[in-house]
């Protein structure tokens, strides 16, 4: 009998213990559904963000795809708009290219006719040289064939003189034509360049 009490004894102990270990885990589970229940909170807090999130983005996207379409119609228009500009600009640059070749054309006829001109002009200077040459070169024959006492006469000597000096002054005109035409030839050239 005595082992009947020490056995319920333990039993009893062993309710006790189970018991208290019965007390700490509704404790336990007790915390475990709170922080089950705060969870839940969280996850419905997070769902409820989300589904706004999500219908913000849809907005966005309408308002993206507005803004898309808007940058392709500009992108579109700059483009024309760019070659718009580059064929006004090419129009214009053959236009005042055809003007300075026209102005210049223009400069280099007048320049030729003067050239041509000048031209005409020294060859009858050099022809009237080359019979003023044969003329001199005919008194000098003359010359060389007259005695010294004919050689002192006034008339044939004025006569030498003058030609001597009309030969002098076609010279002067000749080195007058010469540097003229070689300042055309030099302003032409500076023109071309």
């Amino acid at each position: 009998m005595l082992q009947n009490i020490k056995d319920l004894l333990k039993v009893k102990d062993m309710i006790v213990q189970i018991k208290e270990q019965t007390e700490e885990y509704n404790k336990t589970i007790s915390s475990l559904k709170t922080e089950l229940n705060s969870l839940k909170n969280e996850i419905r807090d997070t769902k409820s963000n989300q589904a706004e999130l999500l219908n913000y983005l849809k907005d966005s996207m309408g308002s993206i795809d507005d803004i898309k379409e808007e940058l392709k119609k500009e992108v579109y228009e700059f483009n024309l708009l760019k070659s718009q500009m580059q064929g006004k600009i090419l129009e214009k640059f053959e236009k005042e290219l055809q003007n300075e070749l026209n102005i210049n054309l223009e400069k280099l006829k007048a320049d030729n006719k003067n050239y041509e001109d000048a031209r005409k002009e020294l060859a009858l200077v050099v022809n009237k040289t080359i019979v003023l040459g044969d003329e001199l070169n005919k008194f000098a024959e003359i010359g060389k064939n007259l005695k010294k006492e004919d050689f002192m006469l006034t008339k044939f000597c004025n006569k030498i003189w003058d030609v001597d000096k009309e030969k002098l002054e076609l010279m002067k005109k000749i080195d007058t034509l010469e540097r003229l035409v070689s300042k055309i030839r030099r302003s032409s050239n500076e023109r071309r360049y």
